[in-house]
């Protein structure tokens, strides 16, 4: 009745996990932690298990989905690579053709690659495996900080130190998925033109665009980690007033 491929079995399996998953830890968050918390009222404490339990759905989500990207990158087969750089850029009479187009061109192109170097897919699997781990690192922190809030300590050390940990993630992750997206393009490029005559190469072999984005969300996330930590150090200085 359903014709699945291996990577959508996979995907659908991990759904359902994680659905299942994200049940029984939203009831055992809100049976386990304090009925009542100092600040916390009813609706926060729902909603922070709530989050705990979301987290605990998209990570496992996110897990097989990094599975089915294992897999479906290892089957045998042709590879798809995405945005190659050309180096003359091919005009589209076609766009060209309809009214208010005064010029159509691109500079990048989807080829399908057969019998490729397994160091193009090797690249390319880094590439979309970081973003999935940062998934999973960021899961996992929101996950450890529901459960310090439902205990009545949202100022404690586990906050600024999560933090710290998914600004390191954001910046490394999202740098190097950049990097090993552009390796995998210039691996491809020169690998299309050793078949082309000399001088007459069509790919670019190095056409990176750098994103600079994820330092700044690194840094921004570094910020309220400060801001916590602060928190945590006011908190422990007034734990003996009364």
């Amino acid at each position: 009745m359903f014709d699945l491929v291996p990577a959508d079995a996979i995907l659908a399996l991990a759904l359902l996990l994680g659905f299942v998953a994200g049940t029984v830890a939203l009831v055992l968050l809100l049976k386990r932690a304090p009925k009542t918390v100092p600040g916390l009222a009813k609706s926060d404490r729902f909603g922070t298990a709530f989050t705990a339990a979301g987290a605990i759905f998209v990570g496992i989500t996110a897990l097989g989905n990094a599975i089915a990207t294992v897999v479906a990158t290892i089957a045998p087969g042709s590879i798809t690579v995405y945005d190659l750089g050309r180096i003359i850029a091919e005009v589209d009479e076609d766009l060209m053709a309809l009214p208010h187009v005064e010029h159509a061109s691109s500079t990048g192109v989807d080829v399908t690659i057969t019998d490729a170097p397994a160091s193009i897919a090797a690249w390319q699997l880094g590439a979309d495996l970081l973003p999935i781990l940062l998934v999973l690192i960021v899961c996992a922190a929101a996950v450890w900080l529901a459960a310090g809030t439902l205990k009545g300590t949202p100022f404690g050390r586990r906050f600024p130190i999560a933090l710290v940990v998914v600004a390191s993630a954001v910046m490394v992750c999202g740098l190097f998925a950049n990097l090993c997206r552009g390796i995998s393009l210039a691996e491809a490029a020169l690998f299309l033109n050793s078949g082309a005559p000399l001088g007459d190469e069509p790919f670019a072999a190095f056409f990176v665009t750098i994103d600079l984005s994820p330092i700044g969300w690194g840094l921004v996330i570094g910020l309220v980690a400060g801001a916590f930590q602060i928190g945590t150090r006011m908190q422990q200085d007034t734990k003996g007033l009364v």
